[in-house]
């Protein structure tokens, strides 16, 4: 009897110690920096536990390793870069290598970017390749608009294929199948995020609020992808939100009467002149895109609109008859209904332009 209590007594007693061994951590003041440590894919439970004992983070490889097979976490490890305290216990460096909680990093891509140009700044801040994020942006895109995952798309990816190739091969520009179809937004990658799985996040959600968007547009306007092609055109020449509306209205308006939209920022695109001045030359360059050229809507988007530019392409301002737009030199635009009005408002906006150089000196 005295032998099994005896027994007894030291199960418990080592249960005892072990509980406290998984629940204290191996450094018991704070003090140095969190220390990164990577897991990479396919990472046994084994050898994490090596590399967090060679780190001085674990005192104990047996504690994490029989706490994880009791818990049944032993195979549930999460790829990623993890900073990690000292003062973790066994326990809390099990829950956090298995939630997935890893160091991330945060990329804001603002309204109006091309797909170029959204690919060279997600390259920087998450140190992955832009032309591999390019290639895949443009392979999903491109499965997503033959499926018909929007209204138009088979259409559309159909009519890009025969072009795109043509255009870039005569501009200096590279025009993708993913153009438009890379939502702006701030978003929270894990270090080490693939180029195809940050790819997949910033598609998936364009064509989410894409979806919504068309959902919601007034009777008459374009849905899905033509609805993307207005809204990065309404995107590239609103300055103001609340002129977003208005900048529809008259882009709709002119569809509805046969007239070509002749938007400048299409041009632009198309010959790598975006935020530059654009001269009666290049108005004239023959292309699918030039909407000074060619009635209706360019074949695809001119970079990736924002929500607001999705809503006002979707219900454009019911109340606004202009059929014209020009700058004021203020942030915002005149519209006018008749050819007269305009010409009137760009006289104007090139005297307030000639009297600024003049007070500059220039």
């Amino acid at each position: 009897m005295a032998g099994s209590l005896s027994v007894i007594a030291l199960v418990i007693a080592v249960a005892a110690a072990t509980w406290l061994i998984w629940n204290r951590p191996a450094r018991q003041v704070p003090g140095d920096d969190p220390v990164l440590v990577e897991i990479p894919a396919g990472m046994t439970l084994a050898a994490a536990a090596d590399t967090l004992m060679a780190r001085g983070l674990l005192a104990d490889r047996r504690v994490l390793l029989l706490g994880a097979r009791l818990s049944g976490r032993a195979n549930a490890l999460k790829a990623g870069l993890y900073a990690l305290s000292g003062t973790l216990s066994p326990r809390d460096l099990l829950d956090t290598l298995v939630s997935g909680r890893g160091v991330q990093n945060r990329v804001t891509i603002p309204e109006g970017l091309a797909a170029g140009e959204v690919a060279d700044l997600v390259a920087r801040e998450l140190f992955i390749d832009p032309a591999d994020f390019l290639a895949a942006a443009d392979s999903l895109v491109g499965a997503a608009l033959a499926g018909d995952r929007v209204t138009g798309g088979r259409e559309a990816v159909a009519r890009l294929d025969s072009l795109l190739t043509v255009e870039t091969a005569a501009r200096s520009v590279h025009l993708h199948r993913c153009e438009g179809y890379l939502a702006p937004d701030t978003y929270l990658f894990a270090a080490g995020t693939s180029e195809t799985a940050v790819a997949i996040h910033l598609v998936d959600t364009q064509f989410a609020r894409l979806e919504a968007a068309t959902s919601r547009r007034r009777t008459g306007q374009p849905g899905g992808h033509g609805l993307l092609v207005l809204a990065s055109i309404i995107e590239a020449e609103a300055r103001r939100d609340d002129e977003r509306e208005r900048i529809a209205a008259v882009y709709s308006n002119r569809i509805d009467l046969g007239m070509r939209l002749e938007a400048d920022p299409t041009v632009a695109h198309l010959l790598g002149k975006k935020g530059e001045r654009l001269f009666y030359r290049d108005l004239a360059v023959r292309s699918a895109w030039n909407t000074y050229r060619v009635k209706g809507l360019p074949p695809g988007p001119i970079g990736s609109p924002g929500q607001a530019s999705l809503q006002a392409a979707a219900r454009p301002d019911s109340t606004c008859e202009a059929l014209f737009f020009v700058a004021d030199g203020r942030d915002g635009h005149v519209f006018s209904r008749t050819v007269r009005e305009h010409e009137q408002a760009v006289r104007r906006f090139r005297a307030l332009k000639s009297a600024e150089r003049r007070n500059h000196g220039d």
